[in-house]
């Protein structure tokens, strides 16, 4: 039996890569085309300019409330290899860094929480990407919360590196490149200060470390003036005035936060039945300190869906934790592999979902339907907003140029066609008469519909 242990503990480190196989193996399946969130607008600043520029044109709007140049460059690697070789390399190379940076964060969290084992890392990744949010980060490149996990996992790594004897010199350095990497994310790092300022001080006086009480309380005091910038510039911002929230108890009946007020408290439940078993460590509260500041901002802010994919990484550490902690040595391994396979089982049934409307895109670019539309100059209604400057720009480089698309806040009723799918763009046609003129071949994306009502 501690044969089959031993060669069991062996491969929890080659099943985590299990996630970018499958993730590889579903981009060259369903080929996903470029989406409408800023993907033309990127695919043509990165062919155009450097890295660095890249992120500062696009991160650094305080106008806008936020200074992101470091999530931005996170992204340019997709956007550059994306316009020079196209949108199934594009979701490759996201899908790669997306795992990479739940890896890493796997890594320094579970070091800091003293648990970082094989079975710690499996299970963490696995959660991670079982968390129903996480899986926004595949389908929308752009997207900045893979910056603000990659921040977190920096600063917990610098608490794990720096709890050894390290120089002042090392402390602060490391403390710098941090923190501009960190708080030049987005606004969300700020919600992840009280665990990590608990991590800072539980660590090195868990350990006795060499760094000083008065290290510890200049370093707490930069974070938090950090921290406290970053809200108030998000907060003089036009675009994130527009993500405050309603400001009253509607949000107690959203099913996301009842969602993660049961985990918490389940959480909570355990480490309380360990104290009572005098095995509570301190440091376990991480993982709950992580997770509970985005259970209140629920109360101020109007949470979207992919804001919460870095709440995995808290989620994830709740379950590492549990599993640490395990007596057994055979039920540790056998429960990360049991979240392997229902992360696995959950990618393989949520990735196509997406996937294939975003494949649609290009099926329909490419149609004989488009083409004829096209040779018409005829105009095409969309359903959201941000679609048809992206839409446009896909249509020239497919090579219908005087195909258009339009969008009105009044309604599609005035257009002869109109586009639209019911994940990506989603519709409203109850209040005409249309008929399906054009499906993807998947029946799972964008669709073409007529109005016979349409006069001209």
């Amino acid at each position: 039996m501690n044969q089959i242990r031993l060669n069991l503990l062996k491969l929890l480190p080659v099943f985590v890569f299990m996630f970018p196989l499958v993730f590889l193996i579903q981009v060259f399946i369903f080929r996903p085309y470029f989406g409408n969130m800023d993907d033309s607008n990127l695919l043509i600043l990165a062919a155009n300019n450097d890295p660095v520029s890249y992120a500062h044109i696009y991160g650094y709007r305080p106008d806008f409330g936020f200074i992101n140049n470091s999530s931005m460059l996170i992204t340019w690697p997709a956007y550059a290899l994306g316009s020079a070789f196209g949108p199934t390399i594009f979701f490759a190379t996201n899908a790669l860094l997306s795992f990479s940076i739940i890896l890493f964060s796997a890594y320094a969290i579970t070091k800091v929480l003293n648990i970082c084992s094989p079975a710690t890392i499996l299970a963490f990744v696995s959660i991670a990407f079982l968390w129903p949010y996480t899986s926004d980060l595949l389908f929308f490149p752009s997207l900045q919360e893979k910056g603000v996990i990659l921040g977190v996992a920096l600063l917990f790594f610098w608490i794990h590196f720096t709890r050894r004897k390290r120089s002042p010199f090392v402390f602060w350095f490391t403390f710098a490149l941090a923190s501009i990497v960190a708080f030049s994310t987005k606004t969300h790092i700020a919600l992840f200060l009280p665990a990590i300022i608990a991590a800072l001080w539980m660590v090195n006086w868990r350990e006795r470390a060499s760094n000083s009480p008065d290290r510890l309380v200049v370093a707490t005091a930069l974070l938090l003036l950090l921290g406290f910038g970053t809200v108030w510039l998000a907060l003089m911002g036009d675009y994130s005035a527009g993500t405050q929230g309603e400001r009253n108890l509607s949000f107690l009946s959203d099913r996301r936060f009842q969602l993660l007020v049961i985990l918490a408290l389940g959480y909570a439940s355990y480490l309380s039945y360990r104290a009572i078993k005098r095995n509570f460590c301190a440091i376990e509260l991480v993982p709950l300190l992580i997770v509970l500041p985005f259970i209140v901002s629920f109360s101020v802010w109007a949470v979207r869906n992919y804001y919460l994919s870095v709440v995995s990484i808290g989620l994830a550490a709740m379950a590492a934790v549990v599993i640490a902690n395990f007596k057994s040595k055979y039920v540790g391994p056998i429960a990360a592999l049991f979240c392997l396979a229902a992360a696995l089982v959950w990618i393989t049934w949520r990735v196509p979902q997406i996937y294939q409307p975003l494949a649609s895109i290009q099926e329909f670019l490419t149609s004989t339907e488009a083409q004829r539309l096209g040779e018409q100059e005829e105009v095409v209604g969309v359903f959201c907003s941000e679609a048809p400057i992206h839409f446009n720009r896909y249509a020239v480089s497919e090579g219908i140029a005087d195909l258009q698309f339009k969008w009105k806040p009044d309604g599609l009723e005035d257009f002869e066609f109109v586009l639209g799918d019911s994940r990506l763009c989603s519709f409203n046609l109850e209040t005409a008469d249309w008929e399906l003129r054009w499906e993807s071949r998947s029946g799972e994306g964008y669709a073409l519909y007529r109005n016979n009502r349409f006069t001209g």
